[in-house]
């Protein structure tokens, strides 16, 4: 019989559409560990470092990555298949470069330069309070933060060395789309619209020159 555990590759043909690679140059993709973010909308640090042209093999790539030559948000990884998505920011130590993982209007993973102290922001998924009455959220990444006392779910987080500044969404803030047909768009909140009994919330989005479209309020992160 067959083994029917957690493979560390998938077939090219049969990754998410998030990955972004040709299905035809290469039969396997490394599939990320996992933990973090969602299979469907994260890759491999792997996959990352053959992206940006620092590797040109796996084995390469996961060399580098063992000698902890890449810092995930700031912390060292020595796990090759780490998943990294949508705003984690990963620093090469050697050239002394950043990168911020985002997301284009086809679904796809998108890798820009970024600041090395760029803030990251993050979506509120859950918020939950503690035995001792702290405010816990957590994120799209699925990570765990303490949150000021007004931070609710589907509000965003800024991610700083000095702490979590919360994000509201509220009409007139600024959001990026993540999910659904009109994803990697941005725009303004114009109305929040509250789900029923059978339709979920959604919300209406001025995406500028004319361009309004209502998307589910799960598919959108307000960013300002």
């Amino acid at each position: 019989m067959g083994s029917k555990g957690n493979n560390r590759h998938m077939k090219s043909l049969a990754s998410p559409k998030y990955y972004a690679v040709h299905r035809k140059e290469q039969v396997y993709i490394s599939k990320p560990v996992a933990g973090r973010h969602s299979l469907q909308r994260s890759i491999t640090l792997i996959s990352f470092a053959r992206k940006i042209g620092i590797a040109t093999t796996g084995a390469e790539g996961s060399k580098m990555i063992k000698r902890r030559e890449l810092l995930v948000n700031g912390k060292p990884v020595v796990e090759p298949r780490y998943p990294v998505g949508l705003n984690d920011i990963i620093e090469l130590i050697p050239a002394k470069q950043s990168y911020r993982i985002g997301i284009n209007s086809r679904g796809q993973v998108t890798i820009d330069k970024a600041d090395q102290k760029a803030p990251r922001v993050c979506k509120i998924v859950q918020r939950y309070k503690t035995k001792g009455g702290q405010i816990m959220v957590r994120l799209h990444d699925g990570s765990i933060s303490k949150a000021p006392k007004d931070a609710m779910a589907n509000d965003s987080v800024v991610l700083e060395a000095g702490g979590a500044k919360v994000i509201k969404l509220e009409k007139g803030s600024r959001c990026i789309i993540i999910e659904g047909v009109h994803v990697g768009e941005s725009g303004t909140v114009k109305e929040i619209k509250p789900g029923t009994a059978n339709v979920a919330p959604s919300v209406l989005v001025d995406g500028g020159s004319g361009n309004e479209f209502e998307t589910l309020l799960r598919n959108i992160m307000v960013v300002e």
